[in-house]
């Protein structure tokens, strides 16, 4: 791997396998998960060049179970994906075998929520 870009944006991942809400308001918070992605990553997606590894890694107080850390970031993964390979149906970009994705997580403070994107170049 060559080099490494770090990003942190304030947004809280839920564990969304047990969280039962009505429909509007998922959709919502991957709106604005969707947001804030945009405006932290939108700026330097010209900088990255594929094929690449891409690490989610949830910041929150508690830790969350493996299958529930990677369904919470599903949203986050589509996204980031589309701003990558632009010009696919939304949710189809992920699929691309130049896009590698690993997650992680890290206890944070109390209330202390984030996502941390590391993206580096695959060789």
């Amino acid at each position: 791997m060559k080099r490494k870009m770090k990003i942190t944006i304030p947004i809280r991942i839920h564990s969304e396998a047990n969280l039962h809400q009505h429909w509007t308001k998922n959709h919502a918070r991957h709106r604005k998960q969707r947001g804030a992605i945009s405006l932290f990553l939108g700026p330097h997606k010209d900088s990255i060049k594929l094929p690449c590894i891409i690490t989610m890694i949830r910041i929150g107080p508690r830790f969350i179970d493996d299958d529930n850390l990677v369904y919470s970031m599903k949203s986050c993964r589509d996204y980031i994906a589309d701003l990558l390979i632009p010009g696919l149906a939304m949710g189809r970009a992920d699929a691309d075998p130049r896009l590698k994705f690993e997650y992680g997580q890290e206890k944070g403070n109390v209330r202390e929520y984030a996502l941390r994107i590391e993206i580096g170049e695959l060789i």
